[in-house]
């Protein structure tokens, strides 16, 4: 009876190793026979071994996934949230304005005379502009703040659970932190500047709505 559960066809992976399942079947076989331990430890060193292959593998499924769905909603220019990243933030932003009772801004940022510094100094100057935008911004909001770029040359900004009675507190940072900054590359000093504008949103805000509402305060401040 035990040389019959020891012998016979067995499912194999690539390389000749008996697969997962079939060391799992071997060995139940095994212990139902009452075959010896030295027959049953070589099959559990298998079953550890394909285990182990098996976590690694997944583990690396898992990290391929990631990295992947980070380049769907990451702006390969500035390494922010790209405008599909930012839609999913807002969405959940919105959703904990309605669940919280929260209100906050939500900035919309144009980079002045842009197509002016990509004629003069190239577009490669010009990706590095909007890097050093994206870093400036990065750098004069919190962590809890999301910034993204939506495209070309306009950024947004959720300044999340923001009072907003306290808005221009909140953009004089933003502003200060762009206009007028030099930002260098190849030996040359880009001067950049931008314009502002800027939405509340609460409880009852959708994300349309708020949009259309910063984008045309924006276009007053760059039309006065």
């Amino acid at each position: 009876m035990k040389s019959s559960v020891l012998s016979g066809a067995v499912e194999t992976n690539s390389d000749g190793s008996p697969s997962l399942l079939a060391s799992v079947e071997r060995l139940k076989a095994v212990a139902e026979a009452g075959a010896c331990t030295t027959a049953v430890a070589p099959m559990i060193d298998a079953v550890i071994a394909q285990a182990k292959a098996v976590e690694t593998q997944i583990a690396e499924q898992d990290a391929r996934i990631r990295y992947l769905e980070g380049l769907s909603v990451t702006d390969e220019v500035t390494g922010l949230f790209n405008r599909r990243g930012f839609d999913a933030e807002f969405s959940r932003t919105l959703a904990r304005a309605r669940r919280n009772g929260e209100q906050g801004l939500l900035v919309l940022c144009d980079l002045d005379r842009f197509k002016a510094i990509n004629d003069t100094y190239g577009h490669i100057a010009g990706d590095a502009v909007l890097h050093g935008t994206a870093k400036l911004l990065r750098g004069a909001v919190r962590a809890s703040d999301v910034v993204a770029r939506l495209g070309g040359d306009e950024f947004a900004v959720i300044l999340v659970d923001a009072d907003p009675a306290l808005a221009n507190t909140r953009l004089d940072p933003l502003r200060g932190r762009l206009d007028g900054t030099l930002i260098a590359h190849e030996g040359a000093h880009i001067p950049v500047s931008c314009s502002l504008g800027y939405a509340v949103y609460g409880p009852n805000s959708d994300a349309a709505t708020a949009m259309a509402l910063a984008d045309k305060a924006l276009y007053r401040s760059k039309h006065p």
